[in-house]
C-alpha cells in the first residue's frame, strides 16, 4: 500500500486501502510496464523524426531510418494507450470494490448506503473520499453498537 497515502489514517480506512490496493496491484504493474516502455519509445522516436525531417531534411536514403523510427513511434503510442485503458479498469475495480463494501454493510441503514452508492457512481472522481466519509460513519455506528 501507499504509505504516503495511509499516512495518519485509521486503521479501519487503511485495511480497506489495502484491500483495493491488492485487488489492483496486478493491473497496476501491467500499466507501469506498459508506460515504462511507451515512454522512451515515443521520445526517442519523436526527438530523431524531427532531426531527421526538420534539421537534415528528407532523402531517399534515410527511408528506411524513417520508417523504424516511425514503427518505434506508432509501438509507443499503442502502449501508452494501452497503459490508459488499463488505468480505467484499475479505477473500475476500485469503484466496484467501493461499492460493493457498502452494500455488504451491516451497521448502516440501505437509505445511506444507497446515498453512498449513488454518490460513488455520480462522481467517480471522489469516490475514494466518499468511501472515507462511509468507512467513518460505519465505524461511529459500531462503536455506538457496541456501547
Amino acid at each position: 500500500m501507499n504509505q504516503f497515502m495511509s499516512k495518519g489514517m485509521p486503521t479501519f480506512i487503511e485495511k480497506e486501502l489495502e484491500i483495493i490496493d491488492e485487488l489492483v496491484k496486478p493491473k497496476l504493474k501491467k500499466s507501469s510496464k506498459y508506460m515504462l516502455v511507451a515512454i522512451p519509445l515515443l521520445s526517442i522516436s519523436i526527438i530523431n523524426l524531427f532531426f531527421m525531417l526538420v534539421i537534415q531534411g528528407h532523402g531517399q536514403d534515410m527511408m528506411l531510418a524513417l520508417g523504424l523510427y516511425a514503427l518505434l513511434g506508432a509501438i509507443g503510442a499503442a502502449l501508452y494507450k494501452e497503459s490508459k485503458h488499463v488505468n480505467k479498469e484499475i479505477q473500475q475495480i476500485g469503484i466496484n470494490h467501493i461499492i460493493k463494501r457498502i452494500k455488504d454493510s451491516e451497521h448502516v441503514n440501505d437509505y445511506t448506503k444507497d446515498q453512498y452508492i449513488n454518490n460513488v457512481k455520480a462522481k467517480p472522481k471522489f469516490s475514494m473520499q466518499t468511501f472515507f466519509n462511509f468507512l467513518s460513519e460505519e465505524h461511529r455506528r459500531k462503536k455506538m453498537m457496541e456501547n
